[in-house]
C-alpha cells in the first residue's frame, strides 16, 4: 500500500491532500469548468447560470437518453416515429387505411387477376397460339381473330349500298350486287360510293388494294376464310392515302404480301378491326404524316411474322386495343426489329400519340414497343419474351427516347401491364418521361451478350443532355437480373412499390434492387425519392447509391443476400462514383425500416448518410460468419476520402460483430440507441460503437454522441482506436463479456497498437453502468471525464477485473482528467491507474472494493494522482481522505480494432 509514486518515502496511507501537500502540489489544478473554486460539492457540476447539477444526466433534458423531443412537446422514442400512420412499406390512402407495397389487387388491368404476392397475372392460355388464332388478356382459350358466320358473307353488316366482291363468282356479268359480285376487291373500292361497304366473300385475292380518293369499308367474311395477296406492285398490300380517304375501314380479313401489310397516310379515322396480318416481308402496319397525319384505330387484330415491324406509327395518332403483335422478325437488311415503333414526324407534322390497351406483345425481336419524341399510354397490356438475337444488344420490353431528329423527349404512361421474360431491359429510358403504375415488370433475362437483365432502367440522354424522369407508383418489380431499377443521371420517384428477388447476372455480380448512379457522359447526378416501398430479397444490395443523391423514407429494406460470390448483401450502400469524378453520394433514410440484410444494414463509403427515426437491425453475418454490421462509415479505400454519418432518433439492434462502425470518418449520433449487438459465431466483438483511425494515412475517425443510449452489447459498448470521441448526456450500459468471459467493457479510447496514434475521449454528463471488466478505459490515450456517474461496473465472469475507470500506459504516457463526477459501487477499483496520470477535482469515489488504486506496471513510467482537490471518497460517510492504494492488480489488455472488408 502506497501513495503516488512521486512520493517514493510514503509508507502509509496518505489522503490525496497530504499527498499533494507533501510534494509541492499547488492550487492551480483545474474545477470543472474553470481554474476558480468549485462551490458544489464532489461529484456536482457548477452551472453556468448558477446551482449545482448532480453528476449524471442532466436533469433539464427535455427527453430521456434515446428519445428524440418532438416540435409538439412530447418525446419520440428511438427508432420508427410513433404517429406514422401506416408501418414502413405501406402507403397511407385518402380515404384512410393502407396500402401495402405492389399492385393493389383492385388495381389489376382489365384481363389480370391478383397474384396475392402483390402482384397481377394475365388470364391467357398456357400454350402459345397456333397462327392465325390469338389471346389478349382475359382469354382463357386461343381463338380465332374473328369469327366467319355463316354463308357467303357471315357477320357482314351489309346495306343497299355494298358493293360485293366474290373471287368464285364464275360469270362475267359483275356488277357488285349480291347475285353478281366483283371478282377482284379492288373492283369493288372503286365502284363503292364514300363510305360505304365492300363485302369479301370466301377466297385468296392476289392483288394490291388502294384506297382513295373517298373512304370505304372494306370487310371480309373472316380472316381465316378471307386473305388479301399483295403483288409487290405498291408499297403496301392496302393503302390508304390522303385526307379524302379519312373515315376508311378494314374489317375481318387476313393480309400478306411481299410489302407492307396496310399503310396509310394522310387520312383520319382510319379503322383496322379483327385483322389478320402476318407473313409479310416488310412492316405489318404503317401509318406515316408523310401526306399529313393519321388517325388510326386498331382493333382485336392479330399482326404476327412480319419483318422489321409490326406497326409503325409517324407523326400520327393511333389507338391500339385487344390487338396480339407476335414473332416480328428482322429481316437480312434490318438492323433492328421492334413490335410497335411510336416515332415523331420527319415532315413538320409533330409528334405521335398512341394508346395501347388490352393488347398482347409476345415473342417479337430486339424491342416490344419503341417511343421516338412522341407520347405513348400503354394500358392492361403484356409485353413479353421480346427475343435478344445473337449480336444483336436487343430484347428490351419497352424503350423511349428522344426523337434523334426533332431532340423532343419521348413520355410514357403505363398502367395496370406486364413486362415479363424479356432482354436486356423491361422499360428502357432515356432523356425522356414516364409514369409506371399498377405494373409488374418480372423475369427480365440478360441478353444474348449475357449483360443485362434489368427490371427498369431510366438515363439522360447524351445527344440532347436530356435528363430522364420515373415516377413509378404501386407496382411490383421481381425476379429480374443484374437490377431492379437503375437510375442512371436521372430523377426517379418510387412509391408504393415492391422491389424484389432480383437475382445476379450472368457473371454472378450484381442483383442490386435498386441502383442510383452518376453519368459519366453528361456528369448528372442521379436522385432518388423511394416512398412507402418494400425492397426485399434482393442480392448484393437493397439500394445502392453511387455518386448520386437518395431519399428513403417509410420504406423497408430487408433481407438482401450475397451475390454469387457469397460477398456483400448489404441493405442500403452509399459510395463515390468510380476514377474520375469520385462524387461523393448523399443518403437520407427516414421512417424505415432496414432489417436481416447481410455484412451491413448500411454501408457508407467516402460518402454522406443521414438516418433518421429509422430501424437497423437482425443483420446478418457473411458465409464465414464475419460480418453482420449494423451501420458502417468509412473513407474511400484508395482515395480516403471521409464519409460522414448522422443518426438522429436511430435504433439500432440485434445486429452483429459491430453495432456503428466508424473508419477515418466523422459521425455525429444523437437521441438514438444501439443495443442487442451480436459477436461472431466465435463468440467475440459485438461491439456497441466502434471508431477507428485509417492505418495508412493516420487520419483520425470523430465520433459525437450526445441523448442516446449503448445497452446490451458485448466486448465493448463505445471503442475509439486512434480517434477522437465526445459523449455527452448519453447511457453506456450493460456491456457482456463476449465468448471467452473477457471483455464488457462500457467505454475503451487507446492508441493503435502499430502507428501509436493516440485516442482522445471527452466524457460529459452521462451515466456509464453496470458494465463488465471497466466502466471506462484510457489506454496510452487522453480522456476527460466530467459530471458523469459511472457505477456498478461487474468482474469478469472469474471474479477478476471490474473498475469503474481504468487508466492504462503501455509505454506511452495516458492521462485522464476526472471532474464533478461519481463513482460507485464498482466492482474492483473504483479509478485505476497503471502508470498512468490521473487528476481528480470535486469528485465522489465512494463504495468501491478500492477506491483509488496505482500500480506501477512500466518500469520508469510511474503512476499520479498528482494535483487532485476538493473530492471525497469511502462509502457510509465519505470524506476527503482519499487513500491511493496498490493491490498488484492487472490492467486491462489492448485490444484490436475492425476494418471491414470493401463493399
Amino acid at each position: 500500500m502506497r501513495g503516488p509514486l512521486n512520493c517514493r518515502g510514503a509508507l502509509v496511507l496518505l489522503t490525496l491532500a497530504l499527498v499533494m501537500a507533501g510534494c509541492g502540489a499547488d492550487d492551480s489544478a483545474p474545477g470543472p469548468r474553470d481554474t476558480g473554486t468549485a462551490t458544489c460539492a464532489p461529484g456536482e457540476l457548477l452551472l453556468e447560470g448558477g446551482g449545482c447539477q448532480p453528476a449524471g444526466l442532466p436533469q433539464d433534458m427535455p427527453c430521456p437518453p434515446g428519445e428524440m423531443p418532438l416540435e409538439g412537446g412530447g418525446c419520440q422514442p428511438a427508432g420508427l416515429p410513433q404517429d406514422m400512420p401506416c408501418p414502413p412499406g405501406e402507403m397511407p390512402l385518402e380515404g384512410g387505411g393502407c396500402q401495402a407495397a405492389g399492385v393493389p389487387p383492385d388495381a389489376c388491368g382489365q384481363g389480370f387477376e391478383p397474384d396475392r404476392r402483390g402482384g397481377c397475372d394475365p388470364i391467357l392460355p398456357e400454350a402459345p397460339c397456333q397462327p392465325g388464332q390469338m389471346a389478349i388478356p382475359g382469354d382463357r382459350q386461343c381463338r380465332k381473330v374473328a369469327s366467319c358466320g355463316v354463308g357467303d358473307y357471315g357477320l357482314i353488316p351489309v346495306d343497299a349500298e355494298t358493293q360485293f366482291v366474290n373471287g368464285a363468282y364464275a360469270g362475267d356479268d359483275s356488277d357488285g350486287t349480291r347475285a353478281r359480285p366483283w371478282k377482284h376487291i379492288q373492283e369493288g373500292i372503286d365502284h363503292a360510293r364514300s363510305g360505304a361497304i365492300v363485302a369479301v366473300a370466301a377466297g385468296k385475292y392476289n392483288e394490291d388494294l388502294l384506297i382513295r380518293p373517298r373512304p370505304v369499308r372494306l370487310w371480309g367474311r373472316c380472316p381465316s376464310a378471307v386473305e388479301v395477296v399483295g403483288t409487290g406492285a405498291q408499297n403496301a398490300t392496302i393503302e390508304i392515302l390522303g385526307r379524302r380517304a379519312s373515315g376508311s375501314a378494314v374489317h375481318s380479313l387476313a393480309i400478306t404480301g411481299p410489302g407492307i401489310g396496310i399503310g396509310t397516310t394522310g387520312a383520319s379515322d382510319v379503322v383496322v378491326d379483327r385483322v389478320w396480318i402476318h407473313d409479310t416481308t416488310s412492316w405489318g402496319l404503317d401509318a406515316v404524316s408523310e401526306l399529313g397525319r393519321v388517325g388510326l384505330t386498331v382493333s382485336a387484330s392479330l399482326i404476327e411474322a412480319t419483318k422489321d415491324l409490326g406497326m409503325n406509327i409517324t407523326g400520327s395518332d393511333a389507338t391500339i386495343e385487344s390487338t396480339v403483335v407476335r414473332g416480328v422478325r428482322a429481316s437480312s437488311t434490318g438492323e433492328i426489329a421492334r413490335g410497335i415503333n411510336i416515332d415523331g414526324s420527319r415532315a413538320g407534322q409533330g409528334r405521335s400519340t398512341v394508346t395501347l390497351r388490352a393488347s398482347l406483345l409476345e415473342r417479337n425481336d430486339d424491342l416490344g414497343v419503341l417511343v421516338f419524341g412522341s407520347d405513348a399510354t400503354i394500358e392492361s397490356t403484356v409485353v413479353r419474351t421480346t427475343r435478344s438475337r445473337s449480336g444483336i444488344p436487343g430484347g428490351t420490353g419497352i424503350q423511349i427516347q428522344p426523337d434523334p431528329a426533332t431532340q423532343e423527349r419521348a413520355t410514357l404512361a403505363l398502367r395496370a401491364s406486364l413486362l415479363e421474360g424479356n432482354h436486356g431491359v423491361g422499360v428502357a429510358m432515356a432523356g425522356s418521361e414516364a409514369t409506371i403504375e399498377s405494373t409488374v415488370v418480372r423475369d427480365t433475362q440478360p441478353r444474348s451478350d449475357r449483360e443485362l437483365g434489368r427490371g427498369i432502367h431510366v438515363q439522360g440522354d447524351h445527344a440532347t443532355k436530356a435528363r430522364g424522369k420515373l415516377t413509378l407508383r404501386a407496382s411490383l418489380l421481381e425476379r429480374n437480373h443484374d437490377n431492379g431499377v437503375v437510375i442512371t443521371g436521372a430523377e426517379a420517384t418510387i412509391e408504393a412499390t415492391l422491389v424484389r428477388d432480383t437475382l445476379p447476372d450472368d457473371n454472378e455480380t450484381y442483383g442490386r434492387g435498386i441502383h442510383v448512379e452518376g453519368d459519366p457522359t453528361t456528369k448528372a447526378r442521379g436522385t432518388l425519392a423511394l416512398r412507402a416501398s418494400l425492397v426485399e430479397q434482393n442480392h448484393e444490395a437493397g439500394v445502392y447509391v453511387e455518386g448520386s443523391d437518395a431519399t428513403i423514407e417509410a420504406s423497408v429494406v430487408r433481407d438482401t443476400q450475397p451475390r454469387g460470390d457469397r460477398r456483400h448483401g448489404s441493405g442500403v450502400v452509399a459510395v463515390a462514383s468510380p476514377a474520375g469524378t469520385r462524387e461523393r453520394g448523399t443518403v437520407t433514410l427516414r421512417a424505415s425500416l432496414v432489417e436481416q440484410n447481410h455484412e451491413a444494414g448500411v454501408f457508407v463509403e467516402e460518402s454522406d448518410a443521414t438516418i433518421e427515426a429509422s430501424v437497423v437491425r437482425d443483420t446478418e453475418p457473411r458465409s464465414n460468419g464475419t460480418g453482420g454490421f449494423g451501420i458502417v462509415a468509412q473513407d474511400g479505400a484508395t482515395t480516403h476520402q471521409r464519409a460522414t454519418l448522422a443518426l438522429r432518433g436511430a435504433l439500432l439492434e440485434q445486429n452483429r460483430e459491430i453495432g456503428v462502425l466508424v473508419v477515418n470518418s466523422d459521425v455525429t449520433i444523437d437521441a438514438s440507441v444501439v443495443r442487442d449487438t451480436q459477436p461472431r459465431r466465435n463468440g467475440f466483438w459485438g461491439r456497441g460503437i466502434n471508431i477507428e483511425h485509417d492505418p495508412a494515412t493516420r487520419q483520425r475517425a470523430t465520433l459525437t454522441l450526445r441523448g442516446s443510449r449503448v445497452e446490451h452489447n458485448h466486448e465493448l459498448g463505445v471503442g475509439v482506436f486512434a480517434s477522437d470521441a465526445t459523449i455527452e448526456a448519453s447511457v453506456v450500459r450493460d456491456t457482456q463479456p463476449r465468448g471467452d468471459g473477457r471483455g464488457g467493457e462500457g467505454i475503451r479510447a487507446q492508441h493503435d497498437t502499430d502507428t501509436q496514434e493516440r485516442s482522445t475521449l471527452a466524457l460529459r454528463a452521462s451515466l456509464v453502468e453496470q458494465n463488465h471488466e471497466a466502466g471506462v478505459v484510457v489506454f496510452d490515450s487522453d480522456a476527460t471525464v466530467e459530471a458523469t456517474v459511472v457505477r456498478a461496473t461487474r468482474p469478469r465472469r472469474d471474479e477478476t477485473a471490474g473498475d469503474g475507470i481504468a487508466v492504462v500506459s503501455s509505454g506511452a504516457p495516458a492521462a485522464v482528467t476526472v471532474t464533478s463526477t461519481q463513482i460507485e459501487s464498482n466492482a474492483r477499483a473504483g479509478i485505476a491507474s497503471f502508470s498512468a496520470a490521473v487528476l481528480l477535482v470535486s469528485s465522489l469515489v465512494k463504495c468501491n472494493r478500492i477506491d483509488l488504486d496505482g500500480e506501477d506496471t512500466v518500469e520508469g513510467k510511474p503512476f499520479t494522482f498528482d494535483g487532485s482537490k476538493g473530492n471525497l471518497c469511502g462509502c457510509d460517510n465519505p470524506d476527503a481522505t482519499c487513500p491511493v492504494l496498490s493491490a498488484e492488480l492487472s490492467p486491462p489488455a489492448s485490444i484490436s480494432p475492425v476494418r471491414p472488408e470493401e463493399p
